[in-house]
């Protein structure tokens, strides 16, 4: 057995209790928002057939809907073509959306009641 086997990680520190008070906050958040959409999606009545009527109903939510297929394949084509460090950089920008979702969800929740 090599005695230098694991003095790789002699400059390894643990985190601080402020950073793992953040990381609480981000995962917190973070379920807030999956559950909020998990309800909104799943817990109303309405399904595909409601969705694409709705999609179809005016012409403004046909423009939104074609907006933000363009922006999930742009945002796609754009992780997928970058180097390393940019990707991980630009893969925390989900993660801050889903957060704000929480945010809002949460909210909602404060001031009506539901979600």
């Amino acid at each position: 057995m090599d005695p230098n086997r694991y003095s790789k990680n002699r400059t390894i520190r643990p985190d601080s209790a402020w950073q793992v008070v953040q990381a609480l906050v981000t995962l917190g958040l973070m379920l807030c928002g999956f559950i909020g959409i998990a309800v909104h999606v799943f817990g109303s009545d309405q399904g595909p057939a409601d969705w694409l009527q709705w999609v179809t109903a005016t012409p403004i939510n046909g423009v939104i809907a074609f907006i933000l297929l363009i922006a999930v394949v742009a945002f796609h084509r754009y992780i997928t073509h970058i180097s390393n460090q940019q990707r991980r950089s630009a893969s925390e920008l989900p993660v801050y959306a889903m957060m704000l979702i929480g945010v809002y969800f949460i909210y909602t929740l404060i001031t009506t009641g539901h979600w």
